[in-house]
């Protein structure tokens, strides 16, 4: 299903393409790129909650390992919503400039221009 979903669409955020807003995670793989590149200042731009996504893996991961479940539970949640106020923030103060670019090209902006 996600092979005939890429070939289609491309390799694109599939909510992007859809609604033509981004998504919560949308520019994450860019704001990496910058932080391996060593350009925290574009990676913080790009996506700001990459960092701490990466540190709630790991405490994720140290919990699952030490089979901490309610543990793990809560710093899952801490993420979620940690995330759901990053994307409001984004949405409000961001929208709709670089990086977050609406999508006219999308399925719904086509029904919307039609």
């Amino acid at each position: 299903m996600l092979l005939l979903f890429v070939l289609f669409m491309g390799v694109y955020c599939p909510i992007q393409k859809i609604l033509g807003i981004p998504c919560p995670g949308c520019n994450m793989t860019t704001s990496l790129y910058y932080l391996i590149q060593g350009n925290l200042s574009a990676s913080l731009m790009y996506h700001a909650m990459l960092i701490p996504t990466g540190v709630f893996a790991l405490l994720i991961g140290i919990c699952q390992w030490k089979k901490k479940k309610k543990w793990m539970e809560r710093f899952l949640w801490m993420w979620i919503g940690c995330m759901i106020v990053y994307y409001i923030y984004r949405m409000i103060f961001i929208f709709p400039d670089i990086p977050m670019v609406y999508d006219s090209s999308s399925l719904l902006g086509y029904f919307l221009n039609r």
